[in-house]
């Protein structure tokens, strides 16, 4: 009897530990949202990506970003380190996006070098607020407006082949809410959306990946 006890407890606990560890399995692979510069890795190269249980907490995700703020004042730098964080995820889940599912598109090397340059352009702004920089800051968005929908005029047109699910939102959702941002941002700085525009980045070979890390 004891036997036939321990052998029915065994089977029930292996039917309610199996359909967690299904689930777990089923999750989508996701890239963890933050990103520092690695100038020796390139687009050529494949980084690992660490498939994630839905329960862990270690994730950040695009939705979880902290919401905008509802108000801005022309060059008030009231909300400059927030917007500049907020812009700096997005960017990075963006170019992430753009490399593991976009990157077999016509003109993607053009394309993605742009788009790296304005996630460059945020952490930049990001560590400059901390310095009280607001010159730097404003030079820095010069143009960023009329770059960032240049990326957004190739991406549209571009096809997906779905390698790594980034973040928690396709891609037009991550440029709706990048150029919201940037938008917002650029406001807060006192920099018009007309600002003049930067030169077209050039003797890139392939742009570096931004590199998440827990």
């Amino acid at each position: 009897m004891t036997i036939q006890r321990t052998l029915l407890f065994s089977i029930a606990t292996l039917l309610m530990t199996a359909p967690g560890n299904a689930q777990c399995h089923r999750s989508q692979r996701v890239i963890i949202g933050h990103a520092v510069h690695v100038p020796h890795v390139h687009v050529t190269q494949r980084i690992p990506v660490t498939s994630i249980c839905p329960s862990a907490q270690t994730v950040i995700r695009t939705a979880q970003l902290p919401p905008a703020p509802s108000s801005v004042a022309f060059g008030d730098f009231g909300h400059v380190d927030e917007l500049a964080a907020r812009l700096e995820t997005l960017m990075s889940e963006l170019c992430l996006d753009m490399y593991y599912n976009y990157s077999h598109n016509p003109g993607f090397q053009e394309t993605y070098t742009e788009a790296y340059s304005l996630y460059l352009t945020a952490r930049y702004i990001h560590a400059a607020e901390h310095h009280a920089d607001r010159e730097a800051i404003r030079r820095q968005l010069g143009g960023a407006d009329s770059l960032f929908h240049h990326v957004e005029g190739d991406v549209v047109s571009w096809s997906r082949i779905a390698h790594h699910q980034v973040g928690t939102l396709d891609i037009t959702a991550k440029m709706q809410l990048a150029e919201d941002t940037l938008h917002h941002l650029m406001e807060d700085v006192g920099v018009s959306l007309n600002a003049q525009v930067p030169p077209a980045p050039g003797g890139i070979a392939a742009a570096p990946v931004p590199y998440s890390i827990p």
